[in-house]
């Protein structure tokens, strides 16, 4: 039951954002009076249609709840009327191909602007630091701003979340865990930058899990943490063995050892927190003032564009080889993950937010993606009228483009089914 209701709230998602992405184009060609032949909701088999007496344009509701299209006289072949969208000044091609992309940033930002209205984003302040954590140790303090991470500017909690999960791992064995990260901390007691330098090393012991499965579970945890504040420089070495775990797995019995310049300052055993001793413990940030309007309309924008940049900084990684391609999700993916948070044991309030967090996230990516000048999509169309004008006003002809356009159909149509197979065989793993 939750696999079929997560395969439709996904099916819905995508169809709502990729309705919206044609409305984009529909509404600039009306502007400009460019003819639409038909703006579909859905696609397949022609459910109900009706055509507008004012401007010929056939709206259309079909059965297969997978998207819409927005048809132009042009894609009937009807390229040399005074209305085709081909015969239009270069300025107004550009804004209605553009129209789409601005159409799904503009509604992940309003998508933002809800969810922060209901306090469920985070700023890039600390809203705690637990007196037995790391954090407190090498001196950091409620209300310190994280500016930068592993290399990428932090402006919301976004940002340090996708930060975080480009930190990789440097040891490929199983039971190991080396990591090497850079934090910059803006000081709220007097506004100066700090810097913390930090490797991490975590050592596993196998175990079994209630099925009787191999599994790990913690043994050992340090951080050596540089610190620079100004011309001075503190090294902080804090070393975790974990004696036990509680079966919720919330608290731990830790015997832990602290050093300053190596020189070691105590060595104590006591209970802790999971998080305080798994992480810095500087990831409980606060939560963005909802009520100040102007503040949410600010702070939804700000996540907009942190999603927005997560895109591309993933697409970078990608290129970059800094993730795998296996960390790609299709459709399929995505339904697994809607599937996961419908199934989860949560308040119904909480998953909502949740799925209106992916549908603005989907959306950003739809923008960003069909921005891109990759034949099949709206930034190759942009990237044709630029060649144009490079041109002196001479356009590449139809028959090129649409070579180039079925060559692109072809590649995306392939990349895909590749998404789609390995977001299969994750599921079935």
């Amino acid at each position: 039951m939750n696999v079929f209701l997560g395969i439709l709230i996904m099916l819905l998602i995508l169809s709502i954002l990729t309705v919206i992405h044609e409305w984009g184009h529909f509404i600039a060609a009306r502007i400009f009076k460019v003819k639409v032949e038909e703006f579909s909701i859905f696609m397949g088999p022609k459910l109900f249609a009706r055509r507008s007496k004012k401007t010929g344009t056939q709206f259309t509701l079909r059965l297969l709840p997978i998207g819409g299209y927005c048809a132009f006289a042009d894609d009937n072949g009807d390229t040399e009327s005074k209305d085709s969208l081909s015969t239009q000044k270069w300025y107004k091609r550009a804004v209605i191909y553009a129209a789409g992309v601005i159409m799904n940033i503009i509604l992940a930002w309003v998508i933002c602007i809800a969810i922060v209205g209901s306090g469920n984003f985070f700023t890039n302040s600390v809203r705690e630091i637990k007196p037995d954590s790391t954090a407190a140790f090498v001196g950091l303090e409620t209300g310190d701003k994280i500016v930068k991470a592993g290399g990428l500017r932090v402006v919301t909690g976004t940002d340090f979340s996708l930060a975080t999960y480009g930190i990789k791992d440097l040891n490929p064995a199983d039971d190991v865990m080396d990591s090497a990260y850079t934090l910059f901390y803006k000081k709220a007691s007097d506004g100066r930058t700090v810097r913390y330098d930090i490797k991490k090393n975590i050592q596993y012991k196998e175990a079994e899990n209630e099925k009787g499965e191999k599994s790990y579970t913690y043994d050992t945890y340090s951080y050596n943490i540089t610190v620079t504040d100004g011309d001075k420089t503190t090294v902080y070495d804090w070393f975790v063995k974990v004696n036990s775990i509680s079966e919720a797995g919330d608290s731990a019995n830790c015997t832990v050892t602290k050093t300053v310049d190596g020189e070691r300052l105590s060595e104590e055993t006591y209970d802790m927190s999971a998080e305080a001793f798994c992480t810095l413990g500087n990831n409980d940030l606060m939560p963005v003032n909802s009520e100040n309007v102007f503040a949410v309309i600010g702070s939804g924008f700000n996540e907009m564009v942190s999603m927005v940049k997560s895109v591309y900084v993933s697409i970078w990684w990608l290129i970059t080889g800094k993730v795998g391609f296996d960390s790609l999700a299709g459709p399929v993916g995505l339904t697994k993950v809607v599937s996961d948070v419908v199934a989860a044991k949560a308040k119904t309030g909480l998953k909502f937010i949740t799925l209106l967090n992916l549908s603005a996230l989907i959306s950003a990516n739809l923008g960003v993606i069909n921005a891109l000048p990759f034949p099949g999509l709206d930034g190759f169309h942009l990237l044709l009228i630029v060649i144009e004008l490079l041109r002196g006003g001479k356009k590449v002809s139809p028959k090129v483009q649409s070579i180039i356009s079925y060559v692109g159909l072809a590649l995306l149509i392939i990349l895909a089914i590749a998404v789609a197979g390995m977001d299969i065989f994750k599921i079935v793993g």
